[in-house]
C-alpha cells in the first residue's frame, strides 16, 4: 500500500484538515472575543503558538492510534476486519463540512457585521486620539503664547504709593494686550493674587498662562526704580529681568523697555517679525503729576469705589492736562457709571458726554467714549436705540478687547429683549476678564429675564459668594421667594435698607402674584401713592410698583429709565398682558427700534404700530409664607 493511501485509510489526512479549519476558527473567535474581557495583548499570540505546537502531534496521534468501539487502540493492535476507520472517516467528513460552515458564518458576521463596528470604534479612537494630540498641542501653544502680569510690589517707603505701583501693572499688562498673538490674563484675575502667599508656578496654573511678568516699584520723589522678571512657569526658570533706575519723566520709556524685552523673548512662540520692536508706549501726557493722579483715579473706577472722589480727581488730571486723552476718556467712564452707584449731586451725564467727545477729539483710537456716549444717550426717553447700538459696536470695534464695552452693549441688548445677544456679550466679557464680577451678575440678569431662573440664582449666589451682594440683586427676590428661600430674600432686603414694616407685605405678594385688581395689591399700591417707601433706591419705585399689582403707575415712576430691565421681569405674569407692559417700552422707545431692526425672538408685531409679547406661564409651586 502506498503512503498517501495508508494516511488515508488512517484518516491522517482527514485530521489534518480538520485540524487546521478548526484552528483558524478558534483563532478568529479568539481574537475577537478576548480584547472584549480586557485580556492582554500576548494572549490571542499564545492561542496561535499553541495550536501550531499542536498540529504535528494530532497528526502523529492519528497515524498511530484508531478509535474503535472498544476505545483508542494502536492501529497495529486492531486487525483489519475490526477496523473501523471508514466510518470514522465519515464521521470526521461530517464534522469537517460542519466546522466550515461554522467558519463560513463566522467570516459573514465578522465581514459584515463586527468589522464595520471595529472599524467605527477604530475611527473614533483614532479621531479622540488625533484631537487630544491636537488639544495637547494647542494648550501648549496657548500657555507659550500667554502672560499674567501680577501687581508690582510697592517697595516705597509711603504705603500710600499702591497706587502707583499699581498703576505701572496695569500699564504695561494694557500695553501687552496690544501684542498680536500674545493672551493676557485680566487685571482682576492677575490683582486677585495681591498679598497671597502663593507662588509664582501655582498663579500660573491657575490662570492657564505660560508666562508670568512681577516685580516691584520703589518711588521718591521724581526718582523710580521699577524692577521686573519674566518667568517660564512651565519650566519653572527665569527668562529675563531688569532693574531701571529712571527719573519719573522717563516712566513711559521704561514701560516700553519692559514690554518689548518681554516680546523680544517670547519671539519664537509668538511668531513675531524679528526686525524692530512691536509695540510702543506713547509718552500721552508730559505731566507727571497729572499722570500719577490719574493712575489713582483709575483705580478707584475699577474698584468702582469712592465714585465722586474718582470723578474730583480725574477732573484735577485734565486740569493739569487739558490734552491728556485717556484722562478725558477716565473722567466719561467715571461719570457714565456715577448715578447708578447713587450719586446724584451734579449733573454727572452732561460731564460725561463732555468730557468723552474731547476724549475722542484728542485721540480717536479709544473705546471707552464710544460707549460712555451709548450710556448718555439712554439717559434721554424715549431712548434713540439705533444710535445706541451703533455707538455700542463702534466702541466694540475700536477695542475687541474691551470687557466692559461687550458689557454695556449687552446691558443695551437685554433692555430690548435680545436676551440671547446679551448673553454672547456677557460670555465674551467674561472670556476677556473671568473676574469681573459685573458681567457675571449681568449675566445672570439676562438668564433670569429670559425664563432660565436656576442658572440665573447659581451665578447670582456665585457672586454674592465672592462679596459682590448688592448690583441688581433686587431682581432676584422674587425668584428667591418662589424657590421657597425667603430667609435668604429678607437677609437680602435688610442689606437694602427697606422699611421692616414693608417687607412681609412685599414678600407675601411675590410669593403669590395675584391680579393688580386684588385687595392686598390695592392696599400695597396706596402706600406707594402714599409715599410710604419712594424714598427706597435699592430697589426702585417702579419695581415696588410692579410687584405690588400698581401696573398702570410702572410707566409714571421717576426712575423708570434708571430700571429699564423692569419690562422683562417675569415676577408678575399679568404685568405681560398689560396696558402698563407696553406703556413702559413706549417710555422706553423699544417698539421703534423693533419696527426698525426686528424683534426679539419672545415679541412680534401686531398690524403697522402695534406688537404681541409671548405671555409668561405663571409659577404653580406652593410657596411658603
Amino acid at each position: 500500500m502506498s503512503l498517501i493511501a495508508e494516511l488515508k485509510r488512517r484518516n491522517v489526512i482527514r485530521m489534518a484538515g480538520l485540524y487546521l479549519v478548526g484552528a483558524w476558527l478558534l483563532v478568529q473567535v479568539a481574537g475577537t472575543v478576548l480584547p472584549m474581557f480586557g485580556a492582554p495583548d500576548w494572549m490571542p499570540r499564545t492561542v496561535v503558538v499553541l495550536l501550531a505546537l499542536g498540529f504535528v502531534p494530532a497528526l502523529v496521534f492519528a497515524w498511530v492510534f484508531e478509535m474503535t468501539p472498544d476505545g483508542i487502540k494502536r492501529d497495529a493492535d486492531v486487525p483489519p476486519e475490526k477496523s473501523i476507520a471508514s466510518h470514522t472517516a465519515q464521521r470526521m467528513n461530517r464534522l469537517i463540512v460542519a466546522t466550515l460552515v461554522l467558519a463560513v458564518i463566522y467570516f459573514c458576521v465578522d465581514k459584515f457585521v463586527l468589522a464595520p463596528r471595529r472599524d467605527a470604534v477604530l475611527v473614533a479612537a483614532t479621531t479622540e486620539v488625533v484631537k487630544s494630540e491636537a488639544t495637547t498641542q494647542a494648550t501648549k501653544k496657548a500657555r507659550d503664547n500667554s502672560i499674567a502680569v501680577l501687581p508690582f510690589v510697592n517697595m516705597s517707603d509711603d504705603a500710600s504709593n499702591q497706587y502707583f505701583s499699581d498703576g505701572i501693572s496695569e500699564e504695561l499688562l494694557n500695553v501687552l494686550v496690544r501684542v498680536d498673538g500674545l493672551s493676557v490674563a485680566s487685571r482682576t484675575s492677575s490683582f486677585a493674587y495681591r498679598d497671597k502667599s502663593i507662588g509664582s508656578l501655582a498663579i500660573a496654573k491657575d490662570l492657564g498662562v505660560g508666562h508670568i511678568l512681577e516685580g516691584s516699584v520703589r518711588k521718591a520723589g521724581n526718582k523710580v526704580r521699577i524692577t521686573a522678571q519674566l518667568i517660564d512657569a512651565v519650566n519653572d526658570r527665569h527668562i529675563w529681568s531688569e532693574t531701571y533706575d529712571r527719573e519719573l519723566t522717563d516712566i513711559f520709556a521704561i514701560q516700553d523697555d519692559i514690554a518689548n524685552a518681554i516680546v523680544t523673548a517670547l519671539r519664537g512662540s509668538l511668531a513675531v517679525n524679528k526686525a524692530g520692536p512691536v509695540v510702543s508706549v506713547e509718552a500721552d501726557t508730559k505731566n507727571m503729576e497729572a499722570y500719577e493722579i490719574y493712575l489713582k483715579a483709575r483705580e478707584l473706577f475699577i474698584a468702582r469705589k469712592d465714585v465722586d472722589v474718582g470723578v474730583r480727581l480725574f477732573e484735577k488730571v485734565v486740569a493739569l492736562d487739558p490734552k491728556f486723552a485717556r484722562g478725558w476718556e477716565g473722567l466719561a467712564a467715571a461719570c457714565a457709571i456715577a448715578e447708578s452707584w447713587g450719586f446724584h449731586d451734579r449733573d454727572y451725564t452732561a460731564l460725561a458726554e463732555k468730557s468723552a467727545k474731547r476724549a475722542l477729539e484728542l485721540d480717536p483710537k479709544l473705546s471707552m467714549p464710544w460707549a460712555v456716549l451709548a450710556m448718555v444717550e439712554i439717559t434721554t426717553l424715549p431712548i434713540n436705540w439705533e444710535k445706541v447700538m451703533q455707538l455700542h459696536d463702534k466702541s466694540v470695534d475700536v477695542d475687541p478687547k474691551n470687557a466692559t464695552a461687550y458689557l454695556w452693549r449687552a446691558i443695551s441688548w437685554s433692555n430690548l429683549g435680545f436676551f440671547d445677544r446679551a448673553e454672547a456679550d456677557l460670555d465674551r466679557c467674561i472670556e476677556l476678564d473671568p473676574s469681573y464680577h459685573n458681567c457675571v451678575r449681568w449675566k445672570a440678569v439676562a438668564l433670569l429675564n429670559a425664563g432660565k431662573t436656576e442658572p440665573a440664582l447659581a451665578l447670582f449666589e456665585k457672586g454674592v459668594s465672592a462679596g459682590f451682594i448688592r448690583n441688581r440683586a433686587a431682581e432676584f427676590l422674587p425668584a428667591m421667594v418662589r424657590r421657597g428661600d425667603r430667609l435668604a430674600a429678607e437677609l437680602l432686603m435688610a442689606t437694602f435698607s427697606t422699611k421692616p414694616k414693608l417687607n412681609s407685605l412685599l414678600l407675601d405678594a411675590l410669593a403669590e402674584p395675584a391680579l393688580p385688581d386684588s385687595t392686598t395689591k390695592a392696599i400695597a399700591s396706596r402706600k406707594l401713592i402714599d409715599g410710604d417707601i419712594n424714598s427706597d433706591q435699592s430697589i426702585g419705585t417702579s419695581r415696588y410698583y410692579l410687584w405690588l399689582g400698581a401696573y398702570d403707575l410702572v410707566a409714571t415712576s421717576s426712575d423708570i429709565d434708571g430700571d429699564s430691565q423692569i419690562a422683562w421681569d417675569r415676577s408678575q405674569p399679568a404685568f405681560r398682558n398689560s396696558a402698563g407692559f407696553k406703556a413702559v417700552l413706549a417710555k422706553l422707545g423699544v417698539p421703534a427700534y423693533w419696527r426698525a431692526k426686528g424683534y426679539p425672538p419672545q415679541c412680534h408685531a401686531q398690524g403697522s404700530n402695534d406688537f404681541v409679547c409671548d405671555p409668561i406661564q405663571p409659577d404653580t409651586r406652593q410657596v411658603a409664607r
